[in-house]
């Protein structure tokens, strides 16, 4: 499971289009103007060769349009059904109307369509050229997520997990140990508290309604381990199905901020013995910046690598 974009989002299928409310006028743009979207756009957007993708839905969409009425740019955004405190943002131009103001423009449509005002965001890997248009728009990120891969073929990585807490006071047992309904409040605890400090959840029921199927159906049970003691579980590593041509793919935490960060690592060290043991070369953390446990736990190994991601936002009534 990673826990990106679309999780982040919360969505279990298209969002509603919201149209009840037009512009006043439409923005021009020299031979190019900017003007309100609706779902009947949708055909010309993705015959424009704009990317676009029609199965993500939309609370609001700004397309610009040349004289001739062709698409050349849209952009759109809606609010996820798990956390509700920014709009999920994208901007697409085709590449003959880049650095045109187009984007920008498209951005100023989209602020007046908010019902609500809160910032756009959008999430972005380091690398990724948005991000200075991002920046350009006033752009910070509120949240990292670092990359903390492991080559598990690396002898002082190995040496190292071998190093790791065996638990002391808590038994470390994989999945299978657990049954459906405490996989998922675990999953659930862990979800909530790590985002509760820069992107609260509506609610538990929200986190389990989007992530209970994952959980059930997706978990490498073997390779998922968990530190149990008096018949609770205190911290986990969710390992998620992935192709054998990417790196594991694990989501781990303790299940309270308060709970000793030992008994997380202590699970870290099963799983990643337990995924040596299965063949695989090389895993990957979701974790955020400010995770105080996971992050630097993996951060102390003696070589780790990856590309981070940013999660960024700005005011779009500021651009």
């Amino acid at each position: 499971m990673h826990v990106g974009v679309d999780h982040l989002a919360g969505t279990n299928g298209p969002i509603p289009c919201l149209n009840a409310r037009r512009t006043a006028h439409a923005i021009t743009l020299g031979t190019m103007h900017v003007r309100e979207g609706s779902s009947a756009d949708v055909p010309a957007i993705l015959a424009s060769g704009v990317i676009f993708n029609p199965r993500v839905g939309f609370e609001h969409m700004a397309v610009a349009e040349d004289n001739d009425g062709a698409i050349v740019g849209v952009a759109k955004a809606f609010r996820s059904g798990l956390h509700q405190t920014r709009y999920w943002t994208t901007v697409r131009v085709v590449e003959s109307a880049r650095l045109s103001g187009i984007g920008r423009e498209l951005v100023q449509e989209l602020a007046g369509l908010r019902a609500e005002d809160l910032p756009f965001a959008y999430r972005c890997r380091a690398d990724d050229p948005a991000l200075e248009f991002l920046k350009s728009l006033g752009a910070t990120p509120y949240q990292v997520v670092p990359g903390l891969r492991l080559d598990l073929t690396d002898e002082a990585t190995l040496a190292w997990i071998d190093a790791l807490p065996d638990g002391g006071d808590a038994e470390i047992v994989s999945a299978e140990s657990l049954t459906d309904d405490e996989l998922i409040d675990a999953w659930v605890a862990m979800y909530e508290w790590t985002h509760e400090r820069w992107s609260p959840v509506r609610s538990r029921e929200d986190v389990a309604r989007v992530f209970a199927e994952e959980v059930r159906l997706d978990l490498l049970r073997d390779a998922s381990s968990f530190a149990r003691r008096d018949g609770v579980t205190l911290a986990g590593v969710f390992a998620f199905d992935t192709p054998r041509t990417d790196p594991l793919e694990l989501n781990a935490e303790t299940v309270a901020r308060d709970v000793p960060g030992a008994y997380l690592a202590a699970c870290v060290r099963r799983t990643l013995q337990a995924a040596v043991g299965l063949g695989w070369s090389e895993i990957s953390f979701e974790g955020h910046r400010d995770d105080p446990h996971i992050t630097p736990l993996i951060e102390s190994a003696p070589s780790v690598h990856g590309t981070a991601f940013y999660l960024m936002e700005y005011d779009p009534a500021r651009v």
